[in-house]
This record gives C-alpha cells, structure tokens and sequence, in this order.
C-alpha cells in the first residue's frame, strides 16, 4: 500500500493496524472490521498545498469505510407513465401493456425519467382542459404549447415535450399530432417571441495554441495548474485530462474502469466507452488518450492503489492539526478549589499535523465531478490564473457544468479546422446538428470560406 509524501520534510508513516485502526486510537476511519462508520470522516476531499512536517498517510481501497451516501427512495418511473397514461387514454382506445412496459424498458433511464416527467407536465394541463388527453387532437396540443409559453418555458424545453408526446403516440400506435404544420408554426411563433437560444454549458477549451481565436475564461490548462499535489488534486486533474481528451458525457466519464484503457507503445492510450447515451445497446466505442493524460491516470492510481475496478472513486480525508509539547503540570500550581484530573495535568508530547487519505471502492456520483470542475475553477481564479472577479467570475463558475469538457473540446476541434462530420463521430453524435451547435460561434473561422480568404486577403 502507498504511503503519499507530500512537500519537504514529511514523514512517512506505517498506516494503522486493521485490527485497531479505528478503534481506541481515535482515528475517525472504520475498517473492514469495524462495524461503525464515524461522522468525523469527510465525504468530500477538500484539496489544498501539503504543508512541511505534515504526515499524510493513504489506506487503499477497502481499508477503511466511507459515510454511506444519503439515498432517496427511486421512483419507478414505468410504473409513473403506466399510471399516467391509464388517466390520459380514451376509455376506447385499447393499451397492450406488455408492449408498453417492454418498449419502455428499451430505453435509457434517462429518456424513461424524461418521459415520465413531461407526461407529467402534460397531464397536469389536461385535468384545466376538459376532454381526452390521448390521442390528442392538433387544437389541444397547440393550446399546450401556449400552456407552456404562458408559463415561461423554454422553446428547448417545449420542444424536447412535444417530442415526448410523439412518443407516447407512438408507443401507442396512432399518428402523432405533434408534426402538424399549425404546431410547428405555434413552435416557430414561440421561439421568435421569447428569443431566447438553447442555453449551453461554457466551455471549457485546452488553452493556447489551438485555432487562431484564444480561449478566454476557464481552460482546462487553468484547471490543471490549479489541482495541487494531494491525493484529491492527482484525481481531479485524471478526471479533467481524461474528460477533456475523451470528450465523455459525465455519466461516461463515472463508469470508466481500469480495465477500458489500452496503453499504447508511443505513451497513448486506447478508451472502451462501452456505453453512452446513444449506444444503448452496448456495441461500444474507442477513444484517443494523450500521453499527458495517461501519465496523470497513472499517478493517481499509483497513489490511490487501484489496479482494477472504477477509476475515478471517491476520498475520505481526515485532517488533524499540529499539537505543540506540554510540559507536566505539578499539583502545586494549581488553584486551591481546582479539580485534580491526572490525564490532564500529565505531560504531552508534540504532534505533527496528519492527513489520512481512504479512498473509497464505489465510483463517483455526476453529482461530485460538477462540484469538482466548479470548486477546481474558483481555486484558479483565487491563484490568478484567470482574469475574472465579482460578479463576472460568480457567472463563469455559474456556466461551468460537467459537459463543459465536452463542449470545449468540440470547440477546440472546429477552430484546428475540423468538420463537423469527424467531430460527430470523434465524440459518438449520432448526427452533426449538435456539434454545429455546441461550435456555431467557431465554425465560421474554419469553414471553406475562411480558409479562402486567408489565402487571398490579408
């Protein structure tokens, strides 16, 4: 197991005994043979600068027991579109409920939760507005529109709604009256009322030296810069150089495990994403990793001694501060009403400050990589490596979310002068509209007639 010395002038210790670790020492790390879990280990690894003197110690995976994570009871989403559909449906129109279950089934939990939601929202409408909710007529799915821009919805959250009734039209096997040319139109009329764009994560681009157009705000060599040497520092900055590289939703960036990636013989790596949001039936697609990317992995797990399983996982950290030598105190200074308490008054040596690092078997939640990329952005801005402050640094961090490594290496890829076509695939789109989206604004400095244009004017 891995003892992590940070700084000059650490010490290196032997971690605690399992048998005792936990136990009568204080510590607030229960291992695998205690049975209780202390509330005085952190949940979260707050990262800062190792100091000099300060023993740091990392228990492995398995050694010591993380607080277990406040679960909410799930909600069974199948069972919420069955039951709201029976409250929906003509009393004629006939359901195959085993087909509707599997079809559902099918699909990803994602598009089942989004489903289930905006059926929701609709059935909500439908008990203002007297009559059948489905199959519904063209009039009462352009009344919902108006529903939905009276109570300020987006035209992005309109649309993904409408797209869900479609879907149900469709599992039930009736034309779908979302396509109508008035609904389109009532569509069109909204979003050029609100105008207001699909709102987008900020990006967060490499740095210098991509595209004739620098990055401005947050870049991930920022990021970097800003992880420090601790053991939360070595795999926040994996997570980022990984998610930025691989371009990974974040719930492809959780489930990587050591087993999906492949070193090459140049220092490269391969990544197995063997599934993602639009490969749900797991046929599996490869990534490139830089050498740069590898070697933090490497680093991480080196310390964290992981060799198998989830890669990025979570880390208790346990911190206590430098205690200063007492000298005995005799019985003749004390007052003359004052209390004898022998362990008190005895002499106690000095104590260096500790850390103990445990790092956790289960992988990280979606929850915690957001918090990190924000927290990691703040740490930049503090050491000056970006120039935001007030109110414009509150809204970078604001704009800040786990897909915007994705965004920003789509950027990077359009102002190296990509197309959208092999940046669709590089990231696994099905289709090239979201890549011109995510790129619209840097697309049009490496389309066919920026390139002209720079050979002919100056």
């Amino acid at each position: 197991m891995p003892i992590y010395c940070p700084g000059d002038g650490a010490h290196v210790v032997t971690p605690p005994d399992t048998a005792n670790a936990g136990g009568s020492d204080g510590s607030a790390f229960a291992t695998a043979a205690d049975c209780g879990v202390s509330r005085a280990l952190a949940s979260a690894a707050a990262a800062r600068t190792p100091v000099a003197g300060e023993v740091v110690t990392v228990l492995a995976p398995g050694e010591a027991r993380l607080p277990r994570r406040m679960r909410g009871s799930a909600t069974d989403r199948i069972a919420q579109l069955t039951s709201l559909l029976g409250e929906l449906v003509a009393a004629d129109c006939a359901i195959d409920a085993l087909a509707f279950r599997k079809s559902l089934e099918a699909r990803a939990p994602a598009s089942v939760k989004a489903l289930a939601n905006d059926l929701a929202c609709y059935a909500e409408f439908c008990t203002r507005v007297r009559g059948v909710g489905l199959p519904a007529t063209v009039a009462r799915v352009v009344a919902y529109v108006e529903h939905c821009e009276a109570r300020q919805r987006k035209p992005a959250t309109v649309n993904r709604r409408l797209a869900s009734l479609a879907v149900m039209h469709d599992l039930l096997g009736v034309p779908s009256p979302t396509l109508a040319p008035v609904v389109r139109d009532a569509v069109r009329g909204m979003r050029r009322r609100v105008d207001i764009g699909q709102r987008q994560a900020s990006p967060l681009r490499f740095g210098e030296g991509i595209g004739v157009e620098a990055a401005t705000g947050f870049t991930l060599t920022a990021l970097l810069d800003a992880c420090p040497g601790t053991v939360s520092g070595l795999r926040d900055a994996a997570l980022l150089s990984l998610g930025y590289d691989a371009g990974l939703r974040v719930s492809e960036l959780v489930a990587v495990r050591c087993e999906h990636i492949t070193i090459q013989e140049d220092g490269s790596a391969r990544l197995k994403v063997p599934q993602s949001k639009t490969d749900q039936e797991g046929q599996g697609a490869w990534a490139w990793l830089s050498p740069d990317t590898v070697r933090r992995i490497a680093a991480w797990r080196a310390v964290a001694s992981i060799t198998t399983g989830s890669l990025l996982r979570r880390i208790g950290v346990l911190r206590t501060r430098v205690r200063e030598a007492r000298r005995a105190i005799h019985i003749a200074e004390l007052a003359w009403n004052a209390g004898v308490d022998h362990r008190r008054m005895a002499a106690q040596p000095a104590k260096p400050a500790t850390t103990t690092y445990a790092i956790g078997e289960e992988a990280m939640t979606p929850a915690a990589v957001r918090q990190i990329i924000k927290r990691t952005a703040l740490r930049a801005a503090e050491e000056g490596l970006v120039a935001l402050f007030g109110t414009e640094l509150e809204a970078a961090i604001a704009g800040l979310s786990t897909h915007s490594l994705r965004v920003g290496l789509t950027q990077d890829l359009f102002a190296s002068g990509e197309d959208a076509g092999p940046i669709s695939q590089a990231l696994r789109w099905s289709s090239t509209a979201t890549a011109l989206r995510y790129g619209r604004e840097l697309a049009p400095s490496s389309n066919a007639a920026a390139r002209m244009l720079r050979r002919v004017r100056r």
